[in-house]
């Protein structure tokens, strides 16, 4: 009798906590649908140019560590829409949601940096930005970096990464890097330009394919 007694106080504990830890994923799943609820509707508003009704779904949503929206929340201050342009505040929000690695905020923090706006200029700490977005298939970022490369600013000028940076960023799309190709392959010797081809087929493999939208 002692030996089924014991069992039983041994089950119930553990159903109690499988009932808990089932009750905290099922609010956990709808918080979730809830804030991804909030953010269509916030850039819905955005979209049509309702900046402080989108603003009002982004902040407390940047408010809880939503990556997205720190990054809208940044962008907003950066451009000054639906709220007065503060650049030290878009920092803080885009490096906010940088630092969880989402592409667009790191190219804008990126940005913000080669242009020493809310914080103090630093070409290297662009090129940083820059990379790291330009890695996850940004093409905007493959540009910048591109032209950091070429002008040879924060990072030792290479025409070689130019070029392929630049030909990776023009197969995504961005029509400007089409003329960065042309000027970095006028500065290629013969060696480089083999090398450069080889890097720019290194690139379109890891930095273009697997982004690209068919």
């Amino acid at each position: 009798m002692f030996i089924a007694c014991n069992t039983e106080a041994r089950i119930k504990p553990a159903a109690y906590r499988m009932s808990q830890y089932l009750a905290i994923a099922l609010l956990s799943l709808a918080s979730t649908r809830l804030m991804a609820a909030d953010f269509a509707s916030g850039l819905d508003a955005f979209d049509r140019g309702l900046y402080q009704e989108a603003l009002a779904q982004f902040k407390p949503l940047a408010q809880e560590g939503n990556a997205r929206a720190e990054y809208r929340l940044g962008l907003s201050y950066a451009k000054g829409l639906g709220i007065a342009r503060d650049y030290k505040r878009a920092v803080i929000w885009l490096r906010k949601s940088a630092d969880q690695g989402y592409a667009s905020a790191e190219n804008d923090l990126g940005t913000l940096y080669d242009q020493g706006r809310g914080v103090a200029a630093s070409p290297e700490q662009a090129a940083r930005w820059f990379h790291m977005a330009a890695v996850q298939g940004h093409g905007s970022a493959q540009l910048n970096l591109a032209t950091l490369y070429l002008k040879g600013r924060g990072v030792r000028q290479d025409p070689v990464q130019a070029f392929a940076w630049a030909n990776a960023a023009s197969d995504l799309g961005e029509f400007r890097a089409e003329g960065l190709v042309r000027q970095a392959g006028k500065s290629l010797d013969p060696e480089q330009i083999v090398q450069a081809e080889k890097l720019t087929s290194q690139y379109r493999q890891k930095y273009v394919r697997p982004f690209r939208k068919y």
